[in-house]
């Protein structure tokens, strides 16, 4: 059995959360304009991460990103990519 858990903010999918018997992952999906601040910023992001990113499938909605989740080394890098995806709080 696996369990899916979708994080949302305004109506948007920030990402989503997978678990199954010993294994879990983490999944985002990027737009056009999601992948270009990526790419602008790519320097500042593991080789992990970038591997993940230039491997993943780009459909026309969207780069779709699964990360397996063994343990904490990429959690920097699913920070600042949920901040892409995070539109700023107004203030």
């Amino acid at each position: 059995m696996q369990y899916e858990y979708k994080y949302r903010r305004g109506g948007k999918t920030l990402c989503a959360l997978y678990a199954k018997a010993c294994s879990c992952g983490f999944m985002i999906i990027f737009g056009k304009n999601e992948r270009e601040k990526f790419e602008a910023d790519r320097q500042n992001y593991s080789e992990a991460v970038k591997k993940i990113y230039d491997e993943a499938k780009t459909y026309h909605d969207g780069k779709l990103m699964m990360f397996e989740l063994e343990d904490f080394s990429m959690f920097e890098g699913f920070i600042k990519l949920l901040a892409i995806k995070r539109k700023p709080n107004r203030k």
